[in-house]
């Protein structure tokens, strides 16, 4: 806050009241037959199939600390793994709609929900956008490996 605005608390701490117009609560009455005119086969294939990597995502994040590896790779994090495993769908439903330019704003679970936005971003992105991003992306230094073919073991 600048130092030169005056704030009055005789004047900012006066009685007073809020008016809101009313905020409808469970008003969405959708039958599933009805949501499922929304989508296509295809998109609910999506839909479930980035559910499916962000379980994954959070998977190998339990495994890191409780184990300290994933899938025979050691690994140590000794910091905090808060996880939001069940919440899947609500990341997915979020980000389904954004686009690169659309911001999120999340909480220490933020795994899902991070994970959920790029890969809307990338099922609507053509390979040259994504490629574009990859290359620039700490000079490509995260696209090189994946070039050459290397994988971890």
């Amino acid at each position: 806050m600048p130092k030169i605005e005056f704030i009055d608390p005789k004047v900012e701490r006066q009685s007073g009241e809020i008016k809101l117009d009313p905020i409808p609560v469970n008003q969405y009455s959708k039958s599933i037959e009805d949501e499922k005119l929304n989508f296509t086969k295809d998109e609910f294939i999506r839909i479930y199939r980035d559910m499916v990597i962000i379980r994954e995502f959070e998977n190998m994040i339990n495994d890191i600390k409780i184990k300290s590896e994933y899938n025979g790779i050691a690994y140590n994090h000794p910091g905090p793994a808060h996880l939001s495993i069940g919440q899947e769908a609500s990341a997915v439903g979020m980000a389904y709609h954004l686009d690169a330019e659309d911001y999120i704003f999340g909480s220490h679970r933020s795994h899902g929900e991070i994970l959920a936005k790029g890969l809307s971003v990338i099922n609507k992105w053509n390979d040259s956008q994504l490629m574009e991003v990859m290359k620039g992306y700490w000079d490509g230094a995260t696209l090189r490996p994946v070039e050459k073919g290397i994988r971890a073991r």
